[in-house]
C-alpha cells in the first residue's frame, strides 16, 4: 500500500466516469424543462384554452394534405405505435444484458414501462376527446397526451443517450436517434387528424421527462459499475 511521506496511508481516490457531473446537470436541466412544459400544456388542456393553438394547425393540415404523404404517415404511425416501440425497447434491453453484459439495460426498460403507465393514467384523468379524424381510424382512447409521442420520445431518447455514453454511436448519430423518430411519429398523429397538436406536444414533454430520468438512472448504475470494476487510484503524497 502506498504511503504518504509522513508514513500514513494515502487516501483512496475513485475515478468517476468521464463527464459524469456535466451529464447529470444536462439531464436535470432537461427534466426541469420537460416538467415545466408538461405542467403548462396540461393546465391549458384542463382549462380548455388550447383552441386558438390547436384549431388553426388542424385546419392548415387538413387543407394541405397530400395522398402520398398521408400514406407514408400511415406506415409511420403503425410502426411507431406503443405496441411496437415498447416490445422493441425490451428486446434492445435484453440484447444489452445478454450480449454486452451491461446492467444499464435497466435504463432502457425503464423508459417504455414508465412512459406507458404515465400516458394511460393521464389520458384517463383528462378524458379529452379526439379530433374528428380519430373516428374513422377507430381510435377509441382519449386524446391527451399522445401515446405514440410519449413512448417514442421516452424510448428513443433513452436509447440514444445510452448508445452514446457507451460509445456505440457518435454524438450526432445518437442525437438524431433521440429526436428524429419521435418528431416524425408525433407529427404523423397530427397529420392523420387523430390527435390535437397539444396532445403531441404534451406527449413529447412527458416522454422527454421519462427519457431524462432513465438517463439519470443509467448514469447512476454506470457509476456504480465503474467503481466496482475499475482499479482504485491511490493519490500521491503532497
Amino acid at each position: 500500500m502506498p504511503e504518504a511521506r509522513n508514513g500514513t496511508a494515502a487516501p483512496t481516490v475513485v475515478r468517476e466516469p468521464r463527464g459524469l457531473a456535466s451529464h447529470i446537470l444536462v439531464l436535470l436541466g432537461v427534466s426541469a424543462g420537460a416538467l415545466a412544459a408538461c405542467a403548462k400544456i396540461g393546465e391549458d388542456v384542463l382549462h380548455r384554452e388550447t383552441g386558438p393553438f390547436d384549431e388553426p394547425i388542424r385546419d392548415f393540415v387538413l387543407a394541405h394534405q397530400n395522398r402520398a404523404v398521408r400514406s407514408a404517415f400511415h406506415v409511420v404511425t403503425e410502426v411507431g405505435a406503443p405496441g411496437v416501440v415498447v416490445p422493441a425497447a425490451c428486446l434492445a434491453a435484453v440484447w444489452f444484458w445478454r450480449r454486452r453484459r451491461l446492467p444499464i439495460a435497466a435504463a432502457v426498460v425503464m423508459a417504455p414501462a414508465v412512459a406507458s403507465g404515465l400516458f394511460v393514467s393521464i389520458k384517463r384523468a383528462y378524458a379529452r376527446a379526439r379530433p374528428a379524424g380519430g373516428a374513422p381510424r377507430r381510435e377509441q382512447t382519449y386524446s391527451f397526451p399522445s401515446g405514440h409521442a410519449t413512448t417514442s420520445a421516452a424510448v428513443f431518447g433513452a436509447l440514444g443517450h445510452v448508445l452514446w455514453r457507451e460509445e456505440m454511436l457518435p454524438r450526432p448519430a445518437a442525437l438524431t436517434l433521440a429526436t428524429v423518430p419521435a418528431l416524425v411519429i408525433g407529427s404523423s398523429r397530427v397529420y392523420l387528424d387523430v390527435h390535437w397538436a397539444t396532445d403531441v406536444l404534451g406527449g413529447w414533454s412527458v416522454g422527454a421527462l421519462v427519457a431524462a430520468l432513465s438517463g439519470a438512472a443509467y448514469e447512476r448504475v454506470r457509476r456504480k459499475t465503474r467503481e466496482a470494476g475499475e482499479p482504485r487510484v491511490r493519490a500521491a503524497a503532497a
